[in-house]
């Protein structure tokens, strides 16, 4: 005879019920900064000077290279270098690839022949002036005037892709580790043409142009 054992399944008396919930309310901010802080490491100096009296027949051009040096610029020289010039060095402070902006005016002094030229020519491109005690200097004072922008003598980076054309916006790629990268700025120094300011008087010539940063 064969016996059948039943095999039974047991559940223990736990009861299986709906649980309460709560929620929770999350904040969310985020910082958006389209821009990088350029901080002024030293501002930019020609140094000392000597200008010839300009008479409206022509300009003089002297190239002030971002690592201070001055070479020669594009015109017959009226303007001498006595010696103290300096850069101006600036320091941004991030590990990423990033875009140096500089005033964008990019001119050829030599395609220049009538007087007045540096006045209107200069200044509708964004030249920098550059004047006897400043903006609130003596306006019939002859002016320096600065373009042809140029960034280089990089510490802790590289400039990305050689050398850009003077004026134009440069990439630097920040060295592997760095957390910041100073840089050099020079420019071309382009004397007064205008034929109405054409005596420089001794004494101190200012002038700003403004620098930015982004990614």
């Amino acid at each position: 005879m064969m016996r059948k054992i039943g095999l039974g399944v047991v559940a223990g008396g736990l009861a299986i019920g709906a649980g309460s919930s709560y929620a929770a309310d999350f904040g969310v901010t985020a910082d958006v900064q389209n821009t990088l802080e350029v901080t002024v490491v030293a501002p930019m100096s020609l140094g000392t000077l000597f200008v010839n009296a300009t008479d409206g027949t022509g300009i003089g051009t002297l190239v002030l290279n971002p690592d201070g040096s001055f070479t020669p610029g594009e015109t017959d020289q009226v303007i001498t270098s006595l010696g103290g010039q300096s850069a101006a060095q600036a320091s941004v402070a991030t590990d990423q690839n990033f875009i140096v902006n500089v005033p964008t005016a990019a001119l050829d002094a030599s395609t220049w022949a009538a007087a007045g030229d540096v006045a209107t020519t200069l200044l509708a491109a964004g030249a920098v002036e550059v004047r006897l005690g400043g903006t609130a200097g003596d306006p019939n004072v002859a002016r320096l005037y600065l373009a042809n922008f140029t960034v280089g003598d990089i510490t802790d980076g590289v400039e990305s892709g050689g050398p850009a054309v003077p004026g134009a916006p440069v990439t630097i790629d920040p060295d592997f580790g760095a957390t910041a990268v100073t840089f050099g700025i020079g420019a071309e120094v382009f004397t007064d043409d205008s034929g109405t300011r054409t005596q420089y008087e001794t004494g101190t010539y200012e002038g700003t142009f403004e620098v930015t940063a982004e990614f």
